[in-house]
């Protein structure tokens, strides 16, 4: 079997003196789509931040595309994030400047490309999200889906290996949310990224998940297949996918 792309190991992190990842070793495949789930306060959150490198572990590894996240120097840091997209829950758009503005901010503090690139580059991420039309757009002329999918283009402007996503489909409306989901299967299946997704929605899970990781507690109660969840007699699990 191939190495993993992203590898915790015995993580444990939390906030002052309380613990909300106890233990978690998790391994994350190429090409996959892996869906971290469990009921509000189980560590869905935490775990991405030490992911991302936005908290430090307390104890164990992680290890992205064969770098150690937890002794990281900052210039290799930086280097590694180009390879690494986030999607954030809000979609974090800076709404004084037009959706391409956002969308070009990695290219123009990453990359040393012509103004012109960027501006061409910029127009493909929006069509791929199918906001070609929106280019001069100010996040606040768009729907929550549309700003979801500018966050997104900005996310996957450096063409990242690997895509984080924080909730991409809460406070959605079912049609609008089945677009995205359809978008992050073709980023899969078009552009080769490896995606984490945390998220609590039923309807996104099943339509786009290959792994699931189900976190209780802080802990990993269930890692395997989408299918084999759905199968499940752990009574946690069996629950969330029965309600």
């Amino acid at each position: 079997m191939a190495n993993p792309i992203i590898s915790t190991k015995y993580l444990s992190a939390g906030y002052d003196e309380t613990t909300v990842l106890d233990d978690v070793s998790i391994d994350i495949y190429e090409n996959e789509i892996t869906v971290v789930l469990g009921v509000s306060g189980c560590g869905k959150t935490t775990l991405l931040k030490n992911l991302i490198g936005l908290m430090r572990p307390t104890k164990g590894m992680i290890e992205i595309l064969g770098h150690d996240m937890v002794y990281i120097q900052e210039h290799e840091y930086n280097r590694l994030m180009k390879n690494v997209g986030v999607l954030f829950q809000g979609g974090a758009l800076l709404n004084s400047i037009p959706i391409s503005y956002n969308v070009a901010i990695p290219l123009e503090q990453h990359t040393n490309i012509p103004d012109y690139l960027i501006q061409e580059i910029v127009r493909l991420k929006l069509s791929l999200v199918g906001l070609g039309h929106a280019y001069n757009y100010l996040p606040s002329q768009l729907s929550g889906g549309m700003r979801k999918r500018a966050a997104l283009a900005r996310a996957i402007a450096l063409d990242p290996a690997i895509l984080f996503a924080d909730e991409p489909t809460a406070g959605l409306d079912p049609v609008t949310a089945s677009s995205l989901d359809n978008l992050m299967l073709t980023l899969r299946e078009q552009m080769g990224m490896t995606l984490v997704i945390v998220t609590h929605e039923l309807s996104s899970i099943r339509r786009v998940a290959d792994k699931i990781i189900y976190l209780d507690k802080g802990k990993v109660l269930f890692s395997g297949k989408l299918d084999e969840a759905l199968e499940s007699e752990i009574p946690e699990v069996k629950n969330f996918f029965s309600v």
